[in-house]
């Protein structure tokens, strides 16, 4: 079973909410938001201290969208927004062995949106309730668990 992920409202946009959502094949769906207050806070105060910022705010909110909705999945597949290749080693790296079996991949672009799109997108416009709002403190409990 596959799970897809996409996310609305990039993080390296300070002036904009960010919604992200995930759905497995069988129909679940969730999705977690991030008002841009927080994302300019926790931007300005680590810029500069924390390498790979946007990536690890990134995965961060993947992972509280997807931590508890990993049993029976065999691949990850992640929207194009930000550089895949350091995603993928960060997730890891933040999942430590729970994605041990699980492939991560890239969505290939063939104009077609991705099956997480519309989660993302009505979260974003308040058109549907996110199952979790992300705190600053949330995002810094789990900022500094990244090993190197």
């Amino acid at each position: 079973m596959r799970i897809y992920i996409d996310i609305s409202g990039q993080i390296q946009q300070k002036n904009l909410n960010s919604a992200l959502g995930c759905k497995r094949e069988d129909g679940i769906e969730r999705s977690v938001f991030m008002k841009s207050k927080i994302k300019k806070r926790i931007l300005l105060k680590y810029k500069g201290q924390v390498t790979n910022l946007i990536e690890k705010l990134h995965c961060i909110l993947i992972f509280y969208c997807i931590k508890d909705f990993l049993e029976n999945i065999d691949e990850i597949i992640i929207c194009r927004d930000v550089n895949f290749r350091r995603l993928k080693r960060l997730l890891q790296l933040l999942f430590d062995d729970k994605l041990e079996n699980i492939k991560i991949s890239q969505r290939q672009s063939n104009g077609t949106k991705s099956k997480a799109h519309r989660t993302a997108l009505k979260t974003k416009r308040n058109k549907k309730h996110a199952n979790l709002n992300i705190t600053r403190r949330m995002v810094e409990d789990i900022l500094f668990e990244f090993k190197k």
